[in-house]
């Protein structure tokens, strides 16, 4: 997930972190504290630019993601990459996330320059389904420009622990055009699951059925393809026909499906 793996970058710890004190002679901290005040504010409709002012203009991160399967995920980000996620995140309606804050491992201040380090519990949840959770170990480097504190780069390692909604992919094998099985891997808590799926096309009067276990569809001679008279797609092909239905079926596990 694209926009979960960049706004992890940027966004870093939780309202816990509110409690702390942060002074003038821990500027590091208070511009942590700006930053997640702005960022959250977000969600309220608050302006980017207000989270951008923050940010150096030579600003650069980077992310190494721990997957489920333990695969590694690297990433490099610049203020540019910030600028665009966060017009992701003030326009996406259903996204949401909750950053907690477990503790903060390392604080050092100069007069220039400062950094912090934390290890944060994440969630993201997209239309209030639980996307993923996890932790991440980060680090943040502030300096002082022209008497202002601003974000000269972050690093981050993050472990993902769960997801319960987010892309999957599918594997489909057709025997000519009316029968189709699919294998589907999608999001399931601790791990990816995996589920085997048939699906038979008939034809009834006149209408195509498209059938799979106890549930059946119906695909009409316009191309449309329907599930309780609700359109679900539009497709002249067999098999663009069946990718529609996977879609609808798991619809509460996948956010997108990749079909191979």
């Amino acid at each position: 997930m694209k926009k979960i793996t960049l706004l992890l970058v940027i966004i870093f710890t939780g309202t816990n972190l509110f409690v702390a004190r942060a002074n003038d002679n821990e500027p590091i901290k208070k511009l942590l504290m700006d930053y997640i005040s702005k960022i959250n504010n977000l969600e309220k409709g608050a302006n980017k630019n207000n989270v951008l002012y923050l940010f150096d203009e030579k600003y650069s991160g980077n992310t190494v993601y721990v997957n489920l399967s333990g695969a590694l995920v690297r990433k490099d980000y610049d203020k540019k990459n910030i600028s665009s996620q966060l017009d992701d995140i003030v326009n996406d309606d259903n996204y949401s996330f909750k950053l907690t804050l477990d503790k903060v491992v390392f604080q050092n201040q100069k007069e220039n320059a400062g950094i912090i380090s934390a290890v944060v519990n994440f969630e993201s949840f997209i239309n209030k389904k639980l996307a993923e959770k996890g932790t991440m170990l980060l680090d943040m480097v502030g300096i002082k420009i022209d008497q202002k504190w601003k974000i000269v780069q972050n690093n981050m390692i993050r472990v993902s622990e769960a997801k319960d909604i987010g892309e999957c992919v599918c594997y489909m094998y057709g025997n000519g055009e009316s029968k189709f099985v699919t294998e589907v891997y999608f999001p399931a808590g601790l791990e990816y699951d995996q589920k085997l799926e048939s699906f038979q096309i008939t034809r009834k009067d006149d209408l195509r059925i498209i059938k799979s276990h106890g549930d059946e569809f119906t695909w009409k001679g316009n191309g449309g393809v329907y599930y309780k008279n609700t359109a679900i797609g539009k497709t002249k092909e067999p098999k663009k026909a069946i990718q529609a239905v996977v879609k609808k079926l798991y619809k509460d596990s996948c956010v997108d499906v990749i079909f191979n």
